[in-house]
This record gives structure tokens, sequence and C-alpha cells, in this order.
């Protein structure tokens, strides 16, 4: 992968390009456990969770994906323009209907 040659790249190791996979994946978990910033970056991507639903979906949709992801924002997305076209947070959900719950 493109994460793999840049770790070779950076840790000038050409040389581990001709191990076998496995002593390829050996080299490059040591490899990373020695880099810091390589291991809080995977950190970070591995606690970012992305839910989208259509934005074209029902209000309800978009509360039941809220409540199932368990997150407070979920993105809109758009199949026409293949995008992102905006952000629904639980607040903006309780706005919408506390007309008709009160």
């Amino acid at each position: 992968s493109v994460a793999d040659l840049k770790l070779v790249i950076s840790e000038r190791r050409h040389d581990v390009l001709d191990l076998s996979v496995d002593d390829f994946v050996a080299w490059r978990q040591e490899a990373s456990s020695r880099d810091v910033g390589f291991q809080l970056r995977r950190q970070r991507l591995l606690r970012f969770s992305v839910v989208s639903v259509d934005a074209g979906d029902s209000l309800h949709t978009l509360a039941s994906r809220l409540l199932a992801s368990k997150l407070q924002r979920i993105f809109l997305s758009s199949d026409e323009i293949s995008r992102i076209v905006g952000i629904v947070s639980s607040r903006d959900i309780l706005v919408e209907v506390l007309d008709q719950v009160c």
C-alpha cells in the first residue's frame, strides 16, 4: 500500500522490499511501533467514525441513524453530486420536533 511505501522510504529501508510477505509484515509492525507519529495518526483514524444519510431521507430516518450510531452528528450526502452537502446534529432534530412533543 501507499502507507507501506511511505514507511519504507521514510525509514530508508529499500531492502525490505525483497523480503517475503511474512517477513515484510513483521518488519512493518516493528517499524511502525517505533514511529510515534505513525501510531498517533493511526489512533486518530481509528477513532473517527463517519455516518451519512441521503439528503432526501426523512427526519425519522435521520433520528434512527443518529441513535443507532451513538454519534452527535451525521453527514448529509447527495448521490446526485456524490458529495457531502450538510451536517445534521441531534440538536437540529430536537429543534424540528420540539413543537410536536410539547
